[in-house]
């Protein structure tokens, strides 16, 4: 296999040089090393024996320069990847291993693992009942395994409403991925910060720059668009995601825009054509009611403005399309 890497970076120095020392030590070898640059502080040192490496400069837009690396990229697969992902020597083997036998797959990637109070986890599971409760009822997106246990009738019919429904796009919009068993599971929509994928995949459906210069919900747009059956991710293949603070906006604010990235894309996208916006709607709104009850203001406050927002059809990110503006800065 002939695989193209795409890095997209800004004023990240210290993290793009351990990336490309993991690529440089990988097991599976990789045709060529995009780095495509938008911040002041560009690599000299580019030693490494097995790396061909190119440089490419850019506005600072996680997107645009995603995009831009793809359209420059010479091979049929691209490993997109994240400045601050790292990535085991046997990461890349694994999944042009996986693809050599799955000839159907045209997007692949490991598990990515973060920190989260102190472990390592790709998974949120459910374990509460009356978690899964609202979460049912609002139609509230999961991404994790519903380990909750209960001898309670309601409770056992909504597991089993889950199960019967497996990794889905619910009818509000928001992913619900809650099977991770066997040696590998397809997924609808995914991160794609640690995924090969087919070059003309991501032609057909590239990343939309008209989102925010940090890309705040762009792969879900972009995974949206594939044919076939989705995502493939498997169990034995793994990154560990350093979620690096540096350009990266607090949580309130990534709420704000997420929620107006994926209204833009029930909008426009043909693909969430059985999306219901009430039924979106009603989610944003059983949001507000979570983040009273766990007294985060911050958070209602964000939560509001954002159901103010797509209940009155005032999106910046569909204003700005219909100007054909790009990086739209939602403000909060």
């Amino acid at each position: 296999m002939n695989i193209s890497v795409v890095i997209p970076t800004y004023n990240r120095k210290r993290n793009l040089v351990a990336l490309l020392n993991n690529l440089n030590n990988s097991t599976q070898p990789v045709d060529e090393v995009i780095i495509v640059d938008a911040g002041s502080e560009w690599l000299t040192n580019t030693d490494y024996p097995n790396l061909n490496i190119q440089h490419l400069s850019s506005i600072p837009s996680v997107c645009v320069q995603r995009n831009m690396g793809i359209r420059a990229a010479r091979s049929e697969w691209i490993f997109l990847c994240d400045d601050d992902i790292e990535v085991p020597a046997d990461y890349l083997q694994k999944i042009t291993a996986y693809i050599q036998q799955h000839r159907e797959a045209g997007a692949v990637s490991g598990q990515v693992l973060q920190q989260e109070n102190g472990n390592w986890t790709a998974t949120y599971p459910v374990y509460s009942a009356k978690q899964l409760i609202i979460r049912y009822i609002f139609g509230l997106g999961i991404w994790g395994e519903i380990r909750c246990i209960s001898d309670n009738f309601f409770i056992k019919r909504i597991k089993r409403y889950y199960v019967r429904k497996g990794n889905h796009i619910a009818r509000s919009g928001w992913p619900v991925i809650t099977d991770f068993s066997g040696e590998n599971f397809t997924v609808p929509v995914f991160g794609l910060g640690a995924s090969v994928i087919r070059k003309n995949w991501l032609v057909h459906s590239p990343y939309d720059e008209r989102l925010d210069k940090y890309g705040i919900g762009d792969n879900y747009g972009v995974s949206i668009g594939f044919p076939g059956t989705g995502i493939h991710v498997l169990n034995n293949a793994f990154v560990y995601h350093h979620q690096e603070q540096m350009n990266r906006l607090q949580h309130p604010l990534q709420y704000y825009r997420r929620v107006l990235a994926l209204d833009y894309f029930i909008r426009t996208k043909k693909e969430l054509k059985n999306v219901r916006r009430i039924s979106f709607a009603w989610s944003l709104f059983g949001n507000i009611l979570v983040f009273l009850f766990s007294r985060n203001w911050l958070m209602v406050d964000a939560a509001k403005k954002t159901f103010f927002r797509v209940v009155f059809r005032k999106n910046p990110y569909a204003e700005g399309a219909a100007s054909n503006k790009t990086i739209i800065e939602p403000k909060l």
